[in-house]
């Protein structure tokens, strides 16, 4: 975090003494996809699918045309799906997470155009909301937890990256749709005190999804709220 805060001064202080454009833009993004862990999988287990949503808002602070730096929060509902075939159960540990991440994107091509291919890197600190986690068979859940009580980790973190194409809408209006993927790099440990967890083997996250995001500008806003006080 303290290497990507120090790109950040100096992508800064190299955009004010060339001159560039500097402008800020507001934007609401929505992820729709599939969570999974690694570490807590047992060889009888088989990972189902399990969705994961994310919605939140992002501030940007634009570096000329081409580059920009983003400041979002998120509320995020992740975890893990697994079918043991042998004892047909089903355990599903659902995670909700408050995230904040920090985003660098980079517009690819000439500004310009339409259509502009995007890559964007950047940390991501989540932390824990709410959730639960269930074992269960067909006919009633064996053992249930709130995801906040059975997991002595609080906060996770990770990278985000994704690849998409900015399309723009109008001047200062751009809709944007991505494919994310989020790597966890925290060790997500249950709580030892709890009946059946002190061995419980810890875990980090992973999601995958496909998103879609919208918005707007410094400059375009200013003229929509001068047209509307004109009415």
């Amino acid at each position: 975090m303290k290497k990507f805060l120090a790109a950040f001064s100096a992508l800064l202080f190299l955009s004010q003494s060339s001159d560039a454009q500097i402008y800020t833009s507001i934007g609401d993004k929505f992820t729709f996809g599939h969570s999974w862990t690694v570490g807590n999988r047992t060889d009888n287990q088989k990972y189902k699918f399990h969705p994961s949503v994310q919605v939140g808002r992002m501030g940007r602070l634009n570096f000329g045309q081409n580059v920009n730096l983003g400041l979002g929060t998120f509320f995020s509902t992740e975890g893990v799906s697994f079918k043991d075939d042998n004892s047909n159960t089903t355990t599903e540990q659902r995670m909700n997470y408050i995230r904040v991440p920090l985003i660098a994107t980079f517009d690819l091509g000439n500004s310009v155009n339409r259509v502009l291919p995007r890559i964007s890197v950047g940390p991501s600190v989540g932390f824990l909301v709410g959730g639960k986690s269930l074992i269960k068979t067909e006919e009633d859940a064996l053992v249930g937890y709130k995801t906040t009580k059975l997991m002595s980790t609080k906060v996770d973190a990770g990278v985000n990256a994704s690849l998409g194409v900015n399309v723009k809408i109008t001047d200062g209006f751009t809709f944007s749709p991505d494919i994310t993927y989020y790597h966890g790099l925290v060790e997500n440990k249950y709580n030892a005190g709890l009946a059946g967890m002190a061995n419980a083997p810890s875990f980090t996250h992973r999601n995958l999804g496909i998103s879609m995001g919208m918005s707007i500008n410094s400059d375009a806003m200013k003229a929509w709220k001068q047209k509307m006080h004109r009415r």
